[in-house]
């Protein structure tokens, strides 16, 4: 999770306010992943504005370590394209916390990826946690707690 509000951001979430009559001024902008773990970040973010994707999972450890804001229920977020350009704006309806290895099949689903199976989703997100934590110098293990965001797409970003 990487990136800034700009002014390009901050424009965007005017116009969000404006076209959907939010007063509130605090939300989140960041990318769903970090390119130096994975090189599949706007095809993410298209999967979102799709709407296949309704979910998102991070280790617990990227928020504390990144010193990036814990997203909670209700929370808005805009998601930035790799270039750190607006994408799009989400509203989380659900986060929880739970072990890696108690992750189920149905936020697999949730979540989009691949071929939408459990399995797929304990495999990418294990390699991609597990390149994260070697960084940090911090060993992999299944019990270490995960971030499972939730949300609705709210709107997509035309410029």
């Amino acid at each position: 999770m990487i990136g800034d509000r700009t002014p390009e951001v901050e424009a965007f979430w005017s116009k969000v306010c404006e076209i959907h009559g939010i007063s509130n001024d605090n939300y989140h902008t960041k990318t769903f992943g970090d390119p130096r773990y994975a090189e599949y970040g706007n095809h993410v973010t298209e999967l979102a504005i799709a709407e296949t994707k309704r979910a998102t999972a991070h280790l617990a450890l990227d928020f504390e370590l990144n010193q990036v804001a814990r997203r909670k229920t209700g929370d808005y977020w805009i998601i930035l394209w790799e270039d750190f350009s607006p994408a799009c704006v989400l509203h989380l309806v659900n986060v929880e916390v739970r072990p890696f290895k108690d992750v189920d099949a149905a936020f697999a689903a949730r979540e989009g990826e691949g071929d939408g199976s459990l399995e797929y989703w304990k495999r990418i997100h294990e390699e991609y946690f597990k390149l994260q934590l070697a960084d940090w110098g911090n060993d992999w293990s299944d019990d270490l707690p995960v971030v499972l965001e939730s949300f609705d797409l709210l709107m997509v970003n035309d410029n």
